[in-house]
């Protein structure tokens, strides 16, 4: 809000959403949510039946990009890397014997790392389903890649520098990405130039795959070979004060300001 203030626009905030914004003649909606509801397609496709212009990707692409089971699945057929995984329903109906690899478990479609649990016990698999059935139907059980933690933000056409996360916890769960001190970072990340390349590539390729629009953040492992391996892809990257966006755009020479600014009108023009 306070960016797109200094930037001269007339601003109202709402936290949440809230269908009085109907009454009221906006020429565009800001979003800054997260997780269900908010990047799965569904806020965004309540504003095109309103015809009120939004930032980010199109409902179809919102909802692709929320379900890392067709994401990963949209990586594989196109050869780009991604964790070995099953997917799950609440029938449970898998067998522990299948899991060859030191997993993690996550809900299908939820984000900031809710409902996720890295197993060091085959007796914590119950539990950990459990925990990520509270946030849908579906669990993705995925190989744990041990490595670096990296992410590159997609603005427009063009892939931001790369960033390392440091979390100080052994995972960089909800409190390490969104309480200030509890992750370092480095950005650009100390990456050979020529695979610091490959990786920004393959996060433009998998954001055009997703039909993805105006900007994204693609989430990767780095392995110890320097295979980098995709997580997931985010349409509605974060914008708080240890956000991952913003200290890409700022290593770009963008400030704050500057992204917003871009991204609202990158996302009239679509």
């Amino acid at each position: 809000m306070n960016a797109c203030e200094k930037l001269g626009y007339n601003v109202q905030g709402f936290d949440g959403f809230d269908e009085s914004i109907f009454n009221q003649k906006f020429n565009f909606i800001f979003l800054a949510l997260h997780g269900t509801f908010g990047e799965d397609g569904s806020v965004q496709k309540i504003l095109e039946d309103h015809r009120i212009c939004y930032n980010g990707s199109s409902p179809l692409s919102s909802e692709h990009c929320f379900d890392k089971n067709f994401t990963k699945i949209l990586a594989k057929d196109n050869n780009i890397l991604t964790p070995r995984w099953l997917l799950i329903d609440d029938n449970k109906v898998f067998n522990v014997a299948d899991i060859d690899f030191k997993p993690v478990v996550k809900p299908n479609k939820e984000g900031s790392t809710i409902g996720f649990s890295l197993i060091d016990r085959l007796s914590d698999f119950d539990s950990a389903i459990d925990k990520s059935l509270k946030y849908g139907s579906h669990v993705l059980i995925e190989e744990y890649i041990d490595g670096k933690e990296i992410t590159v933000s997609v603005l427009g056409d063009k892939a931001l520098p790369i960033v390392e996360i440091k979390p100080h916890s052994s995972v960089y769960d909800y409190k390490s990405k969104y309480t200030k001190g509890e992750s370092d970072y480095v950005c650009p990340a100390e990456i050979d130039d020529s695979l610091s390349e490959e990786i920004k590539n393959t996060a433009l390729k998998i954001h055009k795959l997703l039909g993805c629009q105006v900007y994204s953040r693609v989430d990767f492992r780095l392995d110890k070979d320097n295979k980098f391996w995709l997580l997931e892809i985010n349409t509605l990257p974060g914008m708080t004060e240890t956000s991952l966006f913003p200290m890409a755009g700022k290593s770009a020479g963008l400030s704050f300001e500057d992204l917003i600014d871009k991204i609202i009108k990158l996302s009239l023009e679509k």
